[in-house]
């Protein structure tokens, strides 16, 4: 289950199951709490837009306050839509934070060190969640509709099983806030690849309009990587039908800011 917690003005998720284990920081923050204004206000985390770096790096302080990070330590992704999955240690600590980002092409984030915190970033897409309870290992990812067709999320389990030994029986997963089927309209082309690829329930259409199920084709990839179903937390909550509390690109038509994934082992 998400849980929506508040720290004095900022508001943030967190998941029941993940906070159960008392191995890790976690959080998935919402549109409250920062000092960004107008259409990014006010918890904006999204740099390269017409909001001020200086707004966007007190956000990221604010929040990581609030989670009990370190700002200074964050590894941020570099989302381009893609399936590259990259392995954090201590030296990507302040990657996009104290640093320019160094990456090209990183839409999940995975790794096995303690305190290094790492972050993905949403404003509709679909926040991933992984904990490995046993081996310690922890895992964030970027599930747009075309990191769905790729399977980023069954990517990063194999990866976690393959790189660390994990059992999917230990694995704990869960799908963030996003936009929901009632509102993910597509065109017929990419109705047309999730019924091949995932099943004829994974798009249906709503009179002359395809609306795709991304979390339920998220859900198929999570068990054929052999994940349980009892270990699959899904938020259900709409970021299009919320976005009073949480920035939606069709919502805004793309002016908004973005949402941040947080996650470290402690």
């Amino acid at each position: 289950m998400f849980r929506l917690n508040k720290k004095g003005n900022i508001k943030y998720y967190t998941i029941s199951s993940f906070e159960k284990t008392g191995i890790i920081k976690h959080g998935f923050s919402t549109r409250e709490g920062g000092v960004s204004k107008d259409c990014y206000s006010s918890m904006n985390l999204r740099f390269n837009c017409e909001d001020s770096r200086e707004n966007v790096l007190e956000n990221y302080r604010l929040i990581s306050e609030a989670l009990g990070m370190d700002v200074n330590r964050l590894v941020l992704s570099k989302q381009v839509h893609e399936d590259v999955i990259h392995t954090a240690d201590e030296s990507d600590c302040g990657n996009g934070i104290t640093r320019e980002n160094s990456f090209t092409s990183v839409d999940a984030l995975i790794t096995d060190k303690k305190n290094v915190p790492i972050v993905t970033l949403f404003a509709d897409c679909v926040p991933l969640f992984f904990l490995d309870k046993k081996q310690g290992v922890i895992a964030l990812a970027h599930s747009g509709w075309k990191g769905t067709v790729k399977r980023i999320g069954q990517k990063t389990v194999e990866k976690m099983k393959r790189d660390y030994g994990s059992n999917p029986a230990d694995i704990l997963t869960a799908i963030g806030p996003s936009i929901q089927e009632d509102h993910f309209e597509v065109g017929d082309e990419v109705a047309e690849i999730f019924i091949n690829e995932f099943g004829s329930d994974t798009a249906v259409k709503y009179g002359k309009k395809y609306h795709v199920n991304m979390q339920k084709a998220i859900i198929k990839q999570f068990e054929e990587a052999g994940i349980p179903r009892e270990n699959i937390d899904n938020s259900g909550i709409c970021t299009y039908c919320n976005s009073d509390l949480l920035f939606s690109h069709r919502r805004t038509n793309g002016r908004r800011g973005n949402l941040g994934a947080f996650m470290q082992l402690i």
